[in-house]
Parts: structure tokens; sequence; C-alpha cells
């Protein structure tokens, strides 16, 4: 039998989970036909050389230069071509997974805290590994071409 006002804080606190859903099988199957598209050959460059704005005023590759390729080398299963191209691809596309699956499970009321919390730390975490990755491979002279 119903307490009245539990059972209404408890239908409240669901409701929002409830609604993400759409949301987060929306993001996945997104993933997905990016992931096929990424998949085949040439679908992902860009016509005319690099869309690199650094590199085609400074003749300096960024820290995501590369990374295009180097996900669409994942997507078509060259894992090494993909490392050598860009390492931190492949640390990006798992972290992507694990958000995803995160998500899933606050959603599925088996995680406690919010998984968008952690939005601002993984980025700062990804933005200076990637900082640091730049300025080895540019010492090493291992940056893209």
């Amino acid at each position: 039998m119903s307490t009245g006002h539990g059972d209404l804080t408890a239908a409240r606190a669901c409701a929002p989970a409830r609604a993400a859903w759409p949301a987060w099988l929306g993001v996945g199957v997104l993933l997905a036909v990016a992931w096929v598209v990424a998949a085949v050959p040439g679908a992902l460059s860009p016509p005319g050389g690099s869309p690199c704005l650094l590199r085609r005023v400074a003749g300096l590759a960024c820290p995501t230069c590369g990374f295009t390729r180097a996900l669409a080398l994942l997507a078509q299963g060259a894992w090494r071509e993909s490392l050598a191209t860009h390492p931190w691809a492949a640390m990006l596309v798992a972290q992507g997974v694990a958000a995803w699956v995160l998500w899933a499970a606050w959603l599925a009321g088996r995680l406690r805290a919010r998984p968008d919390r952690w939005i601002p730390r993984a980025a700062a975490l990804n933005l200076a590994a990637l900082a640091v990755l730049w300025l080895a491979r540019m010492l090493a002279g291992t940056l893209p071409g």
C-alpha cells in the first residue's frame, strides 16, 4: 500500500533517469553510425589536404593532427597503424565506450553519482595528456607529416 510522500519522491527521482534513456540510446546509435562511416576507406579524408588551420598557417602539426585518420584506421581494424598515426585515438574511443556504459549503469540505477559530473575532470586530463603527447612526439619527430 502507498505511504504517500515517499512514493512520490521516489517517482520524481526516477523521472529524469527514465527520460534520459532515449538520449542514451540515440547517442549509441549515432556513435555506431559514425563508426561504420569511419570504416569506409576515404570517407573521412578532406578534399584538398589537411583541415588543420595550424598546419596550413604555421606548417606545424597540432596536438590533434592525425586524429581523424587514426579513428578511421581503428574503425577499419588497423590498430597498429592507428597507434602510429595518433596514439591517443584508441584511448579516447575506450573512454567514450566507458562513458556510455557508465551512463547506462546510472540510468539503470546501478550507479549513484551522475556520470556527467566527471566530464570536466576527464576533459582536463585528456587535454593535459594531449599536450604532453604532442610535445613528446614533436621532440621525437613523430608528428604526422
